[in-house]
């Protein structure tokens, strides 16, 4: 009798048993799984075991003091969590679908990337395509990759640069933007030479990575070394400091319409660097709706 191929046989899974095993995945741990989904340890336990048992392979290794993912755990691990967005959007989506929607998009976005670019291309969107609910979120880049990876978001307006990717993920860039600095208005500077002795307000580089690298880069290239007095995680927090004269800030044009009266956007002469955004989405769930979507942002000649 020919023996069933392990890979088509039926399975005993379904979302539950995702959702438990990422729980541990994101708890390290089973105990504090359970605490965080108040449900019994032992249940989870269960749950797991019997995954890795239908699988045919440990999704966790437990031989340390804390849980982590086996290579091939991992890999399953990645395509639940996408899985189980999905199942999540399909949820979400089917009641506004039952509400007159047409359908639904979860878009990201850099602080960096607001500008009018967006804007004018939904409102286009719309009137093409109406009906289609589109959420938008300000997040990090790292954030978003790690969504688009997961199934979270759909779309990411995001930065280029070389530090910036992920397997899977496609970029696509859109517009192209000089940057100046930000200054409480009728104090702004015009050359490089005004900028020397200027304090600065940065975002963290722990959540600004790829634009304090792309800044770092064009300082050199100005021979400008910024004198950083205040650091912020916020972009808000970021311009309300400047706003008190704390300090100044980098940021592209293009987000010169979207700041407070308070504040101008001004391009420094000597100072010619440019920043460009890129839509990013994930290759493996791309959809009509989403192309469609992406015709209302040109990509640059």
């Amino acid at each position: 009798m020919r023996r069933m191929d392990d890979s088509i046989k039926p399975t005993r899974l379904d979302l539950r048993h995702l959702r438990y095993a990422l729980a541990v995945a994101d708890a390290s741990g089973f105990r504090a799984a359970a605490e965080t989904l108040n449900i019994a340890q032992p249940a989870i336990s269960k749950a797991v075991k019997d995954t890795e048992t239908d699988l045919g392979f440990r999704i966790f290794d437990r031989s340390g003091p804390r849980v982590v993912p086996t290579p091939e755990g991992a890999v399953f691990l990645e395509d639940a969590r996408q899985t189980f967005a999905q199942f999540e959007r399909t949820i979400r989506a089917s009641r506004r679908n039952a509400a007159g929607a047409r359908g639904h998009i979860i878009v990201g976005y850099s602080a960096l990337a607001t500008s009018r670019q967006i804007s004018e291309a939904l409102d286009a969107f719309h009137r093409s395509v109406p009906g289609v609910q589109v959420e938008m979120h300000v997040m990090s880049t790292d954030n978003m990759l790690k969504n688009l990876k997961s199934g979270q978001i759909d779309l990411g307006f995001l930065l280029s640069h070389p530090t910036v990717g992920a397997p899977g993920i496609d970029q696509m860039p859109v517009w192209r933007s000089r940057i100046g600095v930000v200054a409480p208005a009728g104090e702004e500077p015009s050359e490089v030479k005004d900028l020397e002795s200027t304090p600065f307000v940065m975002g963290l580089r722990e959540n600004w990575r790829s634009w304090r690298a792309l800044l770092d880069s064009a300082c050199d290239q100005a021979n400008l070394d910024p004198m950083v007095v205040d650091e912020a995680w916020d972009v808000q927090v970021i311009l309300q400091r400047v706003a008190e004269r704390r300090g100044m800030t980098f940021f592209p044009m293009s987000m010169a319409d979207s700041l407070p009266a308070a504040l101008t956007l001004a391009p420094i002469a000597g100072f010619d660097a440019e920043a460009t955004i890129s839509m990013a989405w994930s290759l493996k769930a791309d959809t009509g709706l989403l192309r469609q979507f992406r015709n209302y942002f040109p990509p640059l000649g």
